[in-house]
């Protein structure tokens, strides 16, 4: 009989991991941001010069056969540091929604199965976070101590964390009422059991959907606060950096923060199109809808 208990609540249990089928914006944004990966990993042997390499004589040079994107006040390539400030982007965003969902996820689903006294905890504290705008919060957190990439994506992986509980929670609220669950709890399984194996793969597809959202808010808070001298540090070529560094030259050289600001656009419509694609697979409303 437990196996046949087992068997009937896996059968039962609602398989939404993977999408329900593609569309045009899960097809776009997917191989848009594989090739930007694909471009950031490559960077360091495609680059037609090093993206630290200064040249005096070409200072501040427009785009030409030589260098495609033109030259900064120091004579560097604009499109090979643009290239390679792809890496340190894409490794933000990617390496802080990682940072958010290893802290948010298990304090979600731990906060909407228990109650009680523990969510009230976890959830008053998400709302202490959530009272500071995530740039005021990125910035108390890495003021106190000397700015580095690893310190930026931890900074901004902390920022997202609120936002990672309170949807976690809110699926987990939702799935402990389901019949697989209560199945489980009836067998005897322990709480950990069916938070990892019952709640937690049924909670995936809204999380996954997102964190594809954060990624492109990572993105823009790590140039934000690569911007304002808290980030990245000359000589990188990260793209907030690179729009800082490139502010006073605009009106003489404007193709060297349109280079930096392009890609981020470009990298961000790709990202929130993967979301929206996401969101459209997985949203079983979505097909009923097209169906």
């Amino acid at each position: 009989m437990p196996k046949a208990e087992t068997a009937q609540s896996a059968a039962a249990r609602p398989r939404r991991l993977w999408p329900r089928g593609l569309n045009g914006k899960l097809v776009i944004g997917s191989a848009v941001l594989l090739l930007l990966i694909v471009v950031a990993v490559a960077a360091p042997w495609i680059v037609p010069y090093r993206f630290d390499e200064m040249s005096i004589l070409n200072r501040l040079k427009p785009p030409s056969l030589r260098n495609w994107l033109g030259t900064d006040e120091f004579g560097r390539d604009v499109f090979s540091r643009t290239l390679i400030g792809a890496r340190l982007s894409l490794l933000m965003g990617f390496a802080a929604t990682a940072v958010s969902l290893a802290i948010g996820v298990p304090l979600g689903l731990w906060a909407g199965y228990r109650r009680g006294r523990v969510d009230e905890i976890v959830m008053r504290s998400t709302d202490v976070l959530l009272s500071f705008p995530p740039i005021m919060l990125g910035l108390l957190l890495l003021a106190v101590t000397p700015p580095s990439l690893w310190k930026m994506i931890v900074a901004v992986g902390i920022v997202y964390v609120p936002s990672t509980v309170r949807l976690t929670r809110s699926v987990t609220l939702d799935l402990a009422g389901e019949e697989f669950v209560q199945a489980a709890r009836a067998r005897g399984e322990r709480t950990s059991y069916i938070l990892h194996a019952e709640i937690l793969p049924n909670a995936w597809p809204p999380i996954m959907v997102e964190a594809s959202l954060r990624v492109t808010f990572a993105i823009l808070l790590g140039a934000a606060l690569s911007f304002i001298g808290l980030g990245a540090q000359p000589p990188s070529s990260d793209w907030g950096l690179m729009i800082a560094e490139a502010r006073p030259l605009i009106d003489r050289a404007p193709w060297v923060a349109i280079a930096p600001g392009i890609a981020m656009g470009i990298t961000v419509i790709a990202v929130n199109l993967l979301g929206d694609g996401l969101r459209e697979a997985l949203d079983p409303r979505m097909h009923r809808k097209g169906g």
